[in-house]
């Protein structure tokens, strides 16, 4: 089950860092992001970080954020820090980006083990369901994940 997420990335060409760009998921806010060292780093860093955070928030059972519209993300009014008295963010503008993440929830979602399950369907669903050769389970599964990720 495929999600995407908007991120922004923000790029630091401080001496002082090794990871140039920090990712942040405005639609997780309160959460850290994370980081890489070049962009295919962050960006598949950013994939990982997305699949441990909503495996973790499926199997708890909390609420999974609505993916905002990355045309209505700003990499400044939107900037995970920028409240933060602390903390000096720099960042340079010009090579830092918006882009959707995606990631294969399935793959990081934990215990695999099958639970044997009984249902009824039609008989019209079954013999459908039969010509297109669907594994019943994989498509249950399938769509009790995509409902919990409102897909």
């Amino acid at each position: 089950m495929l999600v995407s997420y908007p991120a922004l990335f923000y790029y630091d060409d401080s001496d002082d860092v090794d990871a140039k760009f920090f990712v942040s998921f405005p639609d997780f806010s309160g959460q850290a992001g994370t980081q890489g060292i070049d962009i295919p780093d962050a960006m598949c860093m950013a994939s990982d970080w997305l699949g441990m955070v909503l495996a973790d928030t499926i199997e708890n059972g909390r609420e999974i954020p609505t993916p905002s519209s990355i045309n209505r993300l700003s990499l400044i009014a939107n900037h995970p820090l920028k409240n933060d008295q602390e903390v000096e963010t720099v960042f340079d503008t010009e090579k830092s980006f918006k882009s959707m993440v995606t990631v294969d929830v399935s793959q990081y979602l934990g215990s695999q083990e099958p639970v044997k399950k009984t249902l009824t369907i039609p008989k019209w669903a079954d013999k459908l369901g039969r010509e297109m050769q669907l594994n019943f389970s994989k498509t249950l599964t399938d769509a009790i994940a995509d409902r919990k990720l409102n897909i």
